[in-house]
């Protein structure tokens, strides 16, 4: 055989063997671009006034997908209240001071609101100042973003004190919070700039302001306490800023001291009255009408032969509280004759002054 021959013969197998291997492979494409992670970026910083403080807040969205957060940095730049409302960042960066740093760990993986108090200092005498804030996010790799939108605010120095002595006065049906009104401002000037009141409940995880128009008196009724629960209230005076009468725009002072208590139900019902009473067959039979009290549990029945008998020598004809607005008493005797007399009792087992006498003399 000649040696071309042979080598073509050779090649043949491996020839087949190759086109059968690049035949089974798929196709190769171009490689795929990592999944970027969302940016971490802060656009809606807000400031409010409460008080001595400046309350910052802005809502932050976080996902498993986002850029890793190591802190947020929050700035301030206090200026004159007549600078220009424009700022370059440049200079912003330059002019203002990092007041806090909130770690990354501090900040839920969610969308949350992130808040922010950043005391006021009065100077008495001074002009107002502009407070201009700023944030930024600074990743793992401590790497910073832009800054967020500036929340600039001008503080109003004429803010009330908070009220002072608290006090609650608890009855059947509703609690009273009364307070004195305070008497100069966080400046140190008076007579305290008061426009009005809002009062606040906290129980639980739970705070909520209690009026839904501000207060011109210093009092509050609460009517939607329960006995037993554990509430704290505080309050706050209601400041106008200069030249506005606007109540929507009041300031909020400072909380007062607060008055926490757990009220506790020890007020009996009313007795029962209008009872009515008769007897046929050997058996002494009353009925009255229903108390209103919301927490009524039932009543008790009381049974003498003397109508003039001291309490603790009647007889309760009823072991267990007695539901039911009628009773029958057939344990009596023929031409006697039975006094009656009955109490209420509430769910936390407090029990009414007795009734009226009632009598009957058992007829056949």
């Amino acid at each position: 055989m000649k040696a071309s021959s042979f080598l073509h013969f050779c090649l043949l197998p491996f020839a087949f063997c190759l086109l059968i291997s690049l035949c089974s492979c798929g196709k190769i494409g171009d490689p795929l671009p990592p999944i970027p992670r969302a940016p971490l970026t802060v656009s809606e910083l807000t400031a409010s006034q409460q008080g001595t403080r400046v309350v910052l807040s802005f809502p932050l969205a976080r996902t498993p997908r986002s850029i890793r957060l190591a802190r947020v940095e929050i700035y301030r730049l206090i200026e004159s209240a007549d600078a220009p409302a424009g700022l370059p960042q440049d200079d912003f960066s330059a002019r203002s001071t990092m007041i806090a740093q909130i770690p990354g760990d501090r900040i839920p993986v969610a969308r949350a609101t992130v808040t922010y108090n950043d005391l006021i200092q009065f100077v008495p005498g001074s002009p107002p100042s502009r407070y201009r804030y700023a944030v930024r996010i600074v990743n793992a790799n401590g790497l910073a973003a832009d800054f967020s939108n500036y929340a600039v605010i001008t503080p109003i120095t004429e803010v009330a004190q908070p009220p002072v002595d608290l006090r609650a006065k608890l009855s059947q049906l509703e609690l009273e919070i009364t307070w004195s009104p305070p008497k100069a401002n966080e400046s140190g000037t008076s007579p305290a700039n008061i426009a009005g009141y809002n009062i606040y409940r906290h129980t639980g995880d739970a705070t909520n302001r209690l009026n839904s128009q501000p207060l011109r008196e210093t009092r509050q009724i609460d009517r939607s306490f329960q006995f037993g629960t554990t509430y704290e209230y505080f309050v706050r005076a209601l400041s106008l800023p200069p030249g506005s009468s606007n109540l929507a725009l009041a300031i909020e002072s400072n909380d007062s001291q607060s008055v926490e208590l757990t009220p506790k139900d020890t007020f009996p019902p009313a007795p029962p009255d209008s009872i009515k009473i008769a007897s046929i067959n050997g058996v002494v039979s009353m009925f009255w009408p229903s108390n209103s009290e919301p927490d009524l549990a039932g009543y008790h029945i009381y049974r003498s032969e003397d109508g003039n008998a001291p309490p603790e020598r009647w007889v309760k004809l009823t072991p267990r509280i007695h539901t039911p607005t009628t009773f029958r008493d057939d344990k009596v005797t023929v031409g006697k004759q039975y006094f009656y007399q009955l109490t209420a009792v509430d769910t936390s087992g407090n029990e009414s002054a007795r009734s009226a006498t009632v009598s009957e003399t058992v007829n056949p």
